[in-house]
């Protein structure tokens, strides 16, 4: 829940700091720029909140802590490479693949009631981070240009009116 708040208030924020300078506002570059503040903030609670971030991982699973640490990494790396316009393309596929490849561990702790952010409510919160995975993975296909131009605007203009009805 955190990281929507992150990444929407950031977005929020790029948009009106560019009206303020009388910039036009290129709704993809402040997606990617609350992109880059969503992945920072995500990845540095790897490493900030490790413990709880562990027990989202099954027991079994060998390396806990590494894995913890080493997605807190690539989460980093993902903020530099939204703001670096070379390399804000790759960054899109990886991401969403990144996306796709956690969210089991997510479903784990929910189903688990982990006692870290809304899973400790169980397989309810399912009903509220599935669409939210959903969300974050159609955010960075439509801010790191991975789809076409049409595409782009279609769905960014669905993306705007859900969030203005927040």
């Amino acid at each position: 829940m955190v990281v929507l708040i992150v990444l929407l208030a950031t977005f929020a924020l790029s948009i009106l700091i560019r009206r303020i300078r009388s910039q036009p506002v290129n709704y993809r570059v402040c997606g990617r720029i609350a992109l880059s503040a969503m992945f920072l903030f995500a990845g540095i609670s790897h490493f900030l909140l490790a413990d709880g971030m562990v027990k989202m991982l099954p027991q079994f699973l060998p390396f806990r802590y590494p894995i913890v640490y080493v997605t807190g990494l690539i989460e980093i790396a993902f903020s530099l490479g939204f703001l670096l316009p070379k390399y804000f393309q790759l960054t899109g596929i990886l991401a969403i693949a990144f996306l796709i490849a956690v969210f089991p561990s997510n479903v784990y702790a929910a189903l688990n009631a982990v006692d870290f952010g809304g899973n400790v409510a169980g397989p309810i919160y399912l009903l509220f981070r599935v669409p939210m995975q959903v969300f974050l993975i159609v955010w960075v296909w439509v801010s790191s240009d991975t789809v076409d131009e049409l595409n782009k605007r279609e769905i960014f203009a669905v993306l705007i009116r859900e969030i203005d009805g927040i």
